[in-house]
């Protein structure tokens, strides 16, 4: 029997992106000089990779602020809109003083609608699908304010509350055609409750810094492309096509909610995969090689406009079984044969990951 060849690589570093930072707070000029006792906020810049939220792209978040104890806690600031000016000062309205003996927990977020009237303090239900939403957190407890003191600002380090992931094609073997129909990750939770920190956001993460996520539910396809006709068919060559979006156009990551990922049955079950719907032909006779009549039956897709097989590939591998929140996963899956057209082999997966994104107040 003739079986496909697949080179799978995951590519994958796990280390810290480095990020030019400019500060638009060197100049105290973006504020008028307060002598008051009155809450501020500020932003830096610095590098920002398309689709994720920084701080040189983000223009608004939203606050929500505590006195009291977290048994105990009363309600100060209720989701207070912070926004950016034209001269890079943030604003916003009524002006809040520092309470006088007390100490003020606050939570921010962006974008403004994925939390909730109830607030931070409770569990907050997100729905991640279609993913093309990005969202980030910060916590900065326990802050006190000088009476008098000039820029009593609040110091936020936000964090990315979701996965990235991005999927790549490609083939390096140039006596074959293979093209591309439908690309689908399958069986990914698309709801669940995601818990604020109650420890501070800023420096590295910790378990008690990082917010969590539970009760997740509602396993859905997240569709990366799909060929409605043959002029959307995907023709894959040497260079990797990013498939990392909705629809038919190509380029983009998605925005996951972080979860285990499972593979404990070869794509049937809740296994977690991409699936890959395709055709591959001879590149000079133009003849059919896969699909063929020695294709198993559950790699035939039945009813295929374009006769196509498809290829499962485990979103789980031996270097990690669950996606984490601030990461990156890039899986590039490059499909290849040989003259035998033999076995499945599965190269080392890696990781890259997320870009932080951190506002400072000063």
């Amino acid at each position: 029997m003739n079986k496909f060849n697949q080179l799978l690589s995951i590519g994958l570093s796990i280390g810290a992106l480095s990020m030019a930072s400019c500060s638009e707070n060197d100049d105290p000029s973006g504020f008028e000089a307060p002598s008051d006792n009155a809450i501020r906020f500020a932003a830096n810049t610095e590098f920002s990779r398309s689709g994720d939220i920084t701080t040189n792209n983000l223009t608004s978040f939203n606050v929500y602020a505590y006195t009291g104890t977290m048994a105990s806690p009363t309600l100060f600031m209720d989701n207070v809109a912070v926004n950016k000016t034209s001269n890079n000062s943030w604003t916003y309205s009524p002006l809040q003083y520092w309470p006088a003996n007390e100490a003020v927990d606050f939570y921010a977020f962006a974008p403004s609608s994925w939390v909730g009237k109830n607030g931070p303090l409770k569990p907050v239900s997100y729905d991640s699908y279609p993913g093309t939403e990005d969202i980030i957190y910060a916590v900065s407890p326990d802050l006190k304010g000088n009476a008098g003191a000039p820029n009593a600002q609040v110091i936020f380090n936000f964090r990315h509350a979701l996965s990235k992931v991005t999927v790549k094609l490609s083939s390096s073997n140039e006596n074959l055609s293979v093209r591309v129909t439908n690309v689908v990750m399958n069986n990914l939770m698309t709801k669940g409750n995601f818990t604020f920190p109650t420890e501070s956001t800023a420096g590295a993460p910790t378990v008690e810094s990082m917010g969590k996520w539970s009760d997740q539910n509602t396993p859905l396809g997240y569709i990366l492309h799909v060929s409605r006709d043959r002029n959307e068919v995907i023709l894959l060559t040497t260079t990797p096509t990013d498939m990392s979006d909705t629809g038919s156009k190509l380029g983009g990551p998605k925005y996951m909610m972080p979860q285990p990922l499972t593979w404990r049955s070869n794509g049937y079950g809740d296994d977690t995969f991409i699936a890959v719907m395709c055709s591959v032909y001879d590149t000079k006779t133009g003849l059919k090689l896969w699909p063929n009549e020695n294709t198993p039956a559950e790699n035939v897709v039945e009813g295929s406009t374009f006769g196509d097989g498809i290829l499962r590939f485990p979103l789980s591998t031996s270097k990690f079984s669950e996606w984490e929140p601030g990461c990156h996963y890039i899986y590039s899956i490059v499909i290849n044969a040989n003259e035998e057209m033999g076995a499945i082999e599965f190269g080392n997966p890696t990781v890259d990951t997320f870009v932080d994104v951190v506002t400072n107040y000063e």
